[in-house]
């Protein structure tokens, strides 16, 4: 493919998507993970699109709407606090667990004592506040990183380079979405590479999701759904999308 002929493709991808990522794009369009970055590099320079940490978004970013951590907090949380509180069910005593910053996992907390002798393994500031404000025994392994100012989340290199010396045996993903035939969506492109680092470094991947989670629509992608070993969801969930993420094998608990 002429590489004019290429980027006008790559650029009107973004254009339409609001947000892609690198390996998506190459994947597109048939070229190297290399060659789509010096794209990406050339064309931000012109302005036509915006480079972020691990692929671009069109110019005037309409990438999805991602609520504050405030309004996050209050939305569903009824039934976020059940699916939490099953969620914790799932930890075996003495083993290490992985929770992702989230609204949803936040409400993991106060159930955590309950489950003996396990290691709490985050790079969430906040739920790292949290576990040390609330608890005297939980041992909480906080993985460094860049600070994310208005999620109080780590993310980057460092993160990602500490996950390479720590055994997880259980992960809890917040997700942004969910589609039973695409995988896991986020809402920022800054996060999506530190975050698949954190599913990869887990034995078993648990998504937490309310019903809400289903009807989010994202062009990045965390993880295919062939990544997700079980989902937690509420009695609203939709019975199409549980019946899809069943017929995939995948472990589906409604709270």
């Amino acid at each position: 493919m002429l590489s004019e002929k290429r980027r006008n493709q790559l650029l009107d991808y973004v254009r339409r998507r609001r947000s892609v990522g690198v390996e998506d794009l190459a994947e597109l369009l048939g070229v190297s993970v290399s060659t789509v970055r010096r794209d990406l590099d050339e064309m931000d320079e012109r302005g036509l699109l915006r480079r972020v940490h691990g692929g671009a978004v069109a110019i005037d970013d309409s990438a999805p709407h991602e609520n504050s951590v405030d309004e996050r907090a209050v939305r569903n949380l009824e039934e976020k606090k059940r699916i939490a509180a099953r969620a914790v069910e799932l930890i075996t005593p003495g083993s290490t667990i992985l929770l992702t910053g989230g609204s949803t996992t936040a409400q993991m907390v106060p159930h955590l004592s309950a489950v003996p002798d396990i290691t709490v393994v985050t790079n969430s500031v906040a739920i790292a506040h949290a576990i040390g404000t609330t608890s005297e025994t939980l041992q909480v392994l906080v993985l460094g990183g860049l600070l994310r100012n208005l999620e109080l989340s780590l993310l980057g290199h460092l993160t990602s380079q500490a996950l390479a010396d720590i055994h997880i045996d259980l992960a809890f993903f917040s997700a942004y979405g969910i589609d039973p035939g695409y995988g896991i969506l986020g809402a920022n492109l800054a996060e999506a590479e530190t975050d698949r680092n954190m599913i990869k470094a887990a034995r078993h991947l648990t998504v937490l999701a309310d019903h809400s989670k289903f009807d989010q629509r994202s062009a990045v992608r965390i993880a295919p759904i062939s990544a997700v070993g079980t989902v937690v969801t509420d009695n609203r969930a939709p019975d199409e999308a549980v019946a899809a993420l069943r017929a995939r094998d995948i472990t589906v608990i409604q709270a």
